[in-house]
């Protein structure tokens, strides 16, 4: 790699999470942790599981998969916290967001970040910064400011909320009925 290249190289975690993989600027990564307990909060969305005290500072954390519109985390003894310094109403904040696993930190010049699909991605475009290729799969690449920010996270709420009174408002399917051996009628 040239030292043109290494200037316009950034550093990446890959991470998986909702049984997908997916790429975080290293430099919103503060450090990974171990599961530990969380105190849960009433009333909170789903996505987010609850407080931590890390060394004395507490954290709120959040479910990725969730976030993301997956189905909760299942913990297993690769899961863990990563704690990210993200940006809420101007001053960097401290989070934790719980994922599958930390695969790797990858090192990719600026030319491999391509810009996010318009299309055929389950997650919101505006929480993607790109796409890129790595091994033999595309990975995407997580735009974290955007996915903690608190109205997104409140938006995931009011999304679930606007669903459930969507299917629950809808019309049931009419019953069709049928003639039975015995002549009555049978519902189907």
């Amino acid at each position: 790699m040239t030292d043109h290249a290494v200037q316009h190289a950034s550093s990446y975690v890959t991470l998986a999470a909702g049984s997908q993989r997916y790429l975080v600027a290293a430099e919103s990564v503060t450090e990974v942790v171990g599961l530990q307990p969380l105190t849960r909060v009433p009333k909170m969305p789903a996505c987010v599981s609850g407080l931590m005290n890390l060394r004395g500072t507490v954290l709120p954390v959040i479910d990725l998969a969730l976030k993301l519109g997956f189905p909760s985390t299942e913990i297993t003894p690769r899961t863990c916290i990563v704690v990210v310094s993200t940006n809420v109403d101007g001053a960097a904040t401290p989070m934790g967001v719980i994922v599958d696993e930390v695969i790797d930190v990858a090192t990719l010049p600026a030319a491999a970040i391509d810009p996010p699909p318009n299309f055929g991605s389950p997650i919101d475009l505006a929480y993607l910064t790109g796409i890129t290729r790595t091994e033999e799969r595309y990975v995407l690449v997580l735009d974290l400011t955007r996915i903690l920010a608190p109205d997104e996270i409140l938006a995931v709420t009011r999304r679930r909320e606007e669903s459930t009174a969507d299917s629950s408002s809808a019309p049931a399917a009419p019953t069709r009925r049928r003639k039975g051996k015995d002549g009555g009628t049978a519902r189907r």
